[in-house]
């Protein structure tokens, strides 16, 4: 860690990662609210203009592990110089696309840049700050990434109301003009490790992650199964493949050795919280329409205290998590948040409203509680030299469990058939895969426990 750096330089240098780390998570979502505009004004079909939201998710997802890999081989620092213009470039050019073909093909560009953004903010944090403060810098990275998830949505309405589509994404030009500049003025010079690039490695996870991801997103129709059920297969191939690979590679992208006992558990921890999480996100609307009557609006109200409270604690929770033992922290935090879940599921017809601000807050307490000393808990039983592999875990472990979560749900609708069709059927089909993400976040508990003992087992 550069101790030379003044304390002012290292504020900025923060604020330089987090400005673009914000824009890159809120454009995962801020189009969302825009794809019935694309699709009239780029004379689209509905289904075609989806793309423009899976196609960045995908090129997010492929990336971070090639080009966590790369920022070992340039420097973290040289990484994001040339992540941040390319994302913001990339937005410049989707504002200015003449067809949905191009606006989709920019948006993949963008979603590489984004990656390249993402794959250096950690390894560059463990770079600036000591281990002493890492837990609070996670804590405030957890607030950037739960602000950009809640705002996208909004900001992409409060935009739409006054302004075209174009300036969902002319917005991220003067953020990431500022962001770049104040990278290259005050971002420290990160070593370089130059040596073999593991290109096989990356085309395999890249193909993995493709092919699970379409996968999850196929499950929507029993009479199709096959497609998901292929692409799946073909993502439990490519993983495989990798992870052989993975065993020989001379620079591997994700090392054999990462994977002690507590990273280990420390990732499948997380990936089980996301999986629940991702149920709930998809679930809950669904939910509150249909079975409750809520309008959209009032649906959106209804979730809000869950990323509100996330954003609220988990600056908090980083604090603590340098002070006290941190898988403590987390566990106790997923015991809330199970708590939530559970109040959740079991909310019955014509419930009343505060019950359910009561549960969704309680969801967003556990988890803000738990997702900071988690992470920090994976990050520092990694050794310093793999932390961009490390942070490429972090950060792939999230995208893929949350997707797993809304596929979850999509198979829910799926097995229900016809009567999802029907609002009573979908309200049925909500309700009912909301108890898998209970079991899922129990599950968490358990491997939490589990890490906790292994945390204690190693003092000994």
């Amino acid at each position: 860690m550069p101790h030379t750096l003044t304390p002012l330089r290292r504020l900025l240098a923060m604020i330089a990662l987090l400005l673009c780390q914000l824009t890159a998570t809120i454009d995962a979502s801020i189009v969302n609210v825009a794809l019935p505009a694309l699709s009239h004004s780029l004379h689209a079909a509905p289904s075609d203009t989806v793309w423009v939201t899976t196609a960045f998710l995908l090129a997010v997802a492929c990336a971070v592990p090639m080009t966590s890999a790369l920022g070992d081989q340039i420097g973290q620092r040289t990484l994001f110089l040339a992540g941040a213009p390319l994302f913001t470039l990339a937005s410049l050019a989707c504002a200015l696309a003449p067809t949905l073909t191009t606006l989709i093909a920019f948006r993949v560009v963008q979603g590489i840049g984004s990656a390249m953004v993402i794959a250096a903010v950690i390894p560059m944090f463990r770079f600036l700050y000591s281990p002493e403060r890492i837990g609070s810098v996670m804590g405030i990275n957890a607030m950037t990434v739960a602000i950009g998830t809640a705002a996208g949505p909004t900001l992409g309405g409060l935009i739409l109301a006054g302004l075209d589509w174009p300036w969902l994404f002319l917005i991220n030009v003067p953020i990431g003009i500022i962001s770049v500049a104040l990278g290259a003025l005050f971002l420290p010079r990160t070593p370089a490790k130059r040596g073999n690039f593991d290109a096989r490695g990356s085309i395999l996870i890249a193909l993995a992650i493709a092919a699970f991801l379409l996968g999850i997103s196929q499950l929507v129709d029993l009479a199709t199964i096959w497609v998901p059920g292929a692409l799946l297969a073909v993502g439990a191939a490519f993983t495989t493949w990798f992870i052989r690979h993975e065993r020989i590679a001379t620079r591997p992208i994700i090392p054999p050795r990462l994977w002690n006992g507590v990273f280990s558990l420390a990732v499948l921890t997380a990936w089980t919280s996301f999986f629940a999480q991702g149920i709930a996100f998809v679930a809950l609307p669904f939910l509150f329409q249909s079975e409750f009557g809520a309008t959209p609006l009032q649906s959106a109200l209804l979730f809000t205290p869950w990323p509100a409270i996330i954003i609220l604690v988990a600056p908090i929770s980083g604090r603590l998590a340098d002070r006290i033992r941190p898988a403590v922290l987390a566990l106790i935090g997923l015991m809330i948040y199970t708590l939530g879940l559970l109040m959740l599921a079991l909310v019955g017809p014509n419930p009343q409203i505060l019950p359910i601000l009561i549960a969704t807050a309680i969801c967003g307490l556990g988890f803000g509680t738990f997702q900071s000393p988690n992470n920090r808990d994976m990050l520092s039983s990694a050794p310093l030299e793999l932390s961009s592999s490390a942070s490429a875990v972090l950060n792939t472990n999230r995208t893929i469990g949350q997707s797993a979560g809304s596929g979850a749900v999509s198979m829910a609708f799926a097995l229900f058939g016809a009567e999802a069709a029907s609002l009573a059927g979908q309200a049925d089909a909500a309700a009912g895969v909301l108890w898998l993400a209970v079991f899922a976040a129990l599950a968490s508990v358990v491997l939490s426990a589990l890490k906790v003992r292994e945390r204690a087992r190693r003092r000994v």
